[in-house]
């Protein structure tokens, strides 16, 4: 195994960390002695071993092993310490990074193994490996700002209903498997007030992943939810986009 189809196992690795670790980013990595995978791991929970330390665990004697991981090793002292002491410390002669983490506490990884001694390189399948982190990657550039997906179902005509409104399924179960794989990673689930009060839809992740953080529900201010299901806990968004707490009125009669 060459290091680029190293890469490419490590992503695959670090997307199982989907809708778990959140907010910090997923990775995976592996460890490669003569072309051959002696160990590998993934970041799989928040608070728990990053991928470069399970990898590492993993491996019966790391010295001298080639190091793939799809993010910089970090190099703080949060709720784990340093993957990057962790690597200098079980003798990792090399690390290949997909692309440099920039959240301002973590990063610095790179200068800290390669003043150690370590050969480092960057950049490979970074594109693949920022689209994989592409919401982590936003939230440290634009904290002010929610990174969004939007879903949507439509006939070959560009149509999700009838005039009257009325509508049934279009899609199928893998993409609604799919759909709830999706929901389990993002923080909130926002519809519009018409489709809330339609469909009266859970707007919940109820697929095989169970989101570490429970999701929020949200939509538009002076949109007066009167459906039971759809007034969970959850947001307004004001007229400027704004997030506002939302409040229950009563039992299923929604938030005002």
């Amino acid at each position: 195994m060459n290091e680029q189809q190293a890469m490419d196992r490590a992503l695959t690795l670090a997307l199982k960390g989907w809708g778990r670790v959140s907010p910090n980013p997923l990775v995976g990595a592996l460890l490669l002695r003569d072309g051959q995978v002696v160990g590998e791991g993934y970041h799989a929970e928040f608070g728990g071993p990053h991928a470069e330390v399970a990898a590492l665990g993993s491996c019966p004697d790391p010295k001298g092993t080639t190091c793939v991981v799809t993010l910089e090793p970090c190099a703080h002292h949060g709720k784990t310490p340093p993957c990057a002491d962790a690597l200098i410390s079980a003798g990792v002669r090399r690390v290949v990074i997909a692309i440099r983490d920039r959240h301002p506490e973590a990063r610095g990884g790179v200068e800290v193994l390669r003043q150690a001694g370590v050969e480092v390189e960057v950049g490979c399948r970074q594109d693949a490996a920022a689209a994989l982190n592409a919401p982590f990657l936003w939230s440290v550039a634009r904290p002010d700002r929610p990174f969004v997906a939007l879903k949507i179902a439509t006939s070959l005509d560009g149509f999700i209903a009838d005039a009257q409104g009325r509508s049934q399924w279009i899609s199928g179960d893998e993409a609604r498997e799919y759909v709830h794989w999706l929901r389990a990673g993002f923080d909130a689930i926002g519809v519009g007030r018409r489709t809330a009060d339609a469909d009266d839809p859970e707007l919940t992740a109820r697929g095989a992943v169970t989101p570490r953080v429970p999701r929020a529900s949200c939509w538009r201010k002076r949109c007066c939810c009167r459906s039971a299901r759809t007034a969970g806990p959850g947001y307004q968004l004001d007229s400027g986009g704004r997030r506002q707490h939302a409040r229950r009125r009563a039992a299923g009669t929604g938030f005002g």
